[in-house]
């Protein structure tokens, strides 16, 4: 079932997907299981290598009185579909190249297409996301999402060179980062 109250944004979704399939798509897609479709868009199609999304614009978008949607639901809709074509537990979007042709506008219905273009065995992969109102071309972005094992969080960062220099040179120097001066210890009791 959706986690979503609102039967007005809900039966607009119907139009282009409908809930048999979304709920087939959630159990197929391995990304994003918690993410909030009213504001980041409903995966309306997912094949390998390929999503489309639909996102509806809602007035919770809305930064002015005019019904001008924020770019960043558009952006977060675009990431969503792109992680969406990799269909992988683990990933993060790295980077973006972006266009943003036209606004969107409170009522607008967006529809995003994203193609992933990557070897299997590849950690950062290549999306291609298109976005159009009607026939109108209102986003596309080449975007790179990597692939980790586990979660981010959960990954150590690889020490880099300065790091075990200035570890060598003097094995207190990290004990105090705020700290001014290098040869800080702390003392305990």
């Amino acid at each position: 079932m959706l986690k979503n109250n609102n039967f007005e944004e809900y039966a607009q979704l119907e139009e282009y997907v409908s809930q048999e399939d979304v709920s087939r798509i959630k159990s197929e897609l391995f990304t994003c299981p918690e993410i909030n479709n009213s504001l980041s868009g409903f995966i309306s199609e997912l094949s390998k290598n390929h999503a489309k999304s639909v996102l509806i614009t809602t007035p919770e978008m809305v930064v002015d009185d005019h019904g001008l949607i924020h770019s960043a639901f558009v952006f977060a809709a675009a990431n969503y579909v792109a992680q969406a074509a990799v269909n992988k537990e683990f990933s993060l979007l790295i980077s973006s190249k972006t266009f943003f042709y036209a606004p969107l506008k409170l009522g607008d219905v967006l529809e995003l297409e994203a193609h992933a273009l990557f070897d299997e065995s590849s950690k950062k992969r290549e999306v291609k996301v298109l976005g159009h109102v009607k026939e109108i071309k209102i986003f596309e972005a080449n975007m790179q999402v990597v692939v980790t094992e586990e979660h981010i969080f959960k990954l150590k960062r690889p020490p880099t060179n300065n790091n075990i220099k200035n570890e060598e040179s003097n094995p207190n120097a990290n004990l105090n980062p705020s700290s001014n001066t290098a040869n800080n210890t702390f003392k305990t009791p």
